[in-house]
């Protein structure tokens, strides 16, 4: 009998005063799958994951279903939802995200204990091995620090940890490199994926880099203010007719191309 669902979204539609950003989005995220989400710029793919993790605006609209944990929070807010209903979340700006007022490891401890700024001496052991598994080459000085003394790239490893330290079993990655050089992109981006798959949790990562997308175990493409594509991310992209589609298979053949 196959297993429930991490994440279940049933005929989500998302709008606002004046338009539709999308309908009709349903989709299945199941335990240690890595769902990709792309599609063009301002079609709503951060505004989904908002409406996943309890925290879509004000003036956002939402029909249809989502399901978490076998549980519907469609309608329920962050703070409203029990613990196990939480998604961890990695944002796009990681500066931003992090408190400046705060060293790295008070925010990693208010992570592990909600009311503590000083990590235990268990903790601690854990914390820097995690630091060291996210390329923390002296995870420990790094405590001490403050997020404006590091660099992007370390500020979103911080993020990445306080997402895992969160002990969520679903984590979602709202286009976490979009800041960051090329190389440190590749970098931010493997150590999500290596993440994931070491603790077989869930992970939704919104990206506009195709590569990224291609090493989840699922896509879904949004646009045209609908689903256009969705299933393993090779096979339902070159199946698409969708114009969108069509064209990252003209100009990405050989990421495209299916073996066996």
């Amino acid at each position: 009998m196959k297993s429930q669902p991490v994440l279940s979204v049933n005929n989500l539609s998302l709008s606002d005063s004046e338009r539709v950003l999308f309908e009709g989005i349903s989709f299945e995220l199941f335990q240690g799958e890595r769902l990709a989400i792309m599609g063009p710029s301002g079609i709503g793919k951060s505004m989904l994951s908002k409406a996943v993790a309890g925290f879509l605006p004000a003036d956002i609209r939402m029909d249809g279903s989502i399901c978490f944990n076998g549980v519907e929070v469609g309608q329920t807010s962050l703070l409203q939802r029990a613990k196990s209903q939480r998604p961890a979340i990695i944002f796009q700006d990681a500066l931003k995200a992090l408190n400046p007022l705060a060293s790295i490891e008070q925010q990693l401890s208010l992570a592990l204990t909600s009311n503590k700024t000083r990590l235990s001496a268990a903790n601690m052991v854990d914390v820097v091995s995690l630091l060291a598994q996210l390329g923390f080459t002296n995870p420990q000085s790094v405590l001490a620090h403050y997020p404006s003394q590091l660099s992007g790239g370390q500020r979103q490893r911080i993020c990445i940890a306080l997402a895992l330290l969160g002990s969520s079993n679903l984590v979602i990655a709202d286009e976490p490199t979009s800041a960051l050089d090329p190389i440190t992109e590749s970098e931010i981006l493997n150590l999500f994926h290596q993440s994931i798959c070491q603790r077989n949790i869930s992970g939704v990562l919104i990206t506009h880099d195709l590569a990224a997308a291609l090493a989840c175990d699922k896509i879904l493409m949004i646009a045209d203010h609908t689903m256009v594509a969705y299933g393993p991310p090779q096979k339902a992209i070159l199946q698409s007719s969708h114009p969108f589609c069509q064209q990252l298979a003209q100009l990405y053949p050989s990421h495209l191309a299916l073996v066996g």
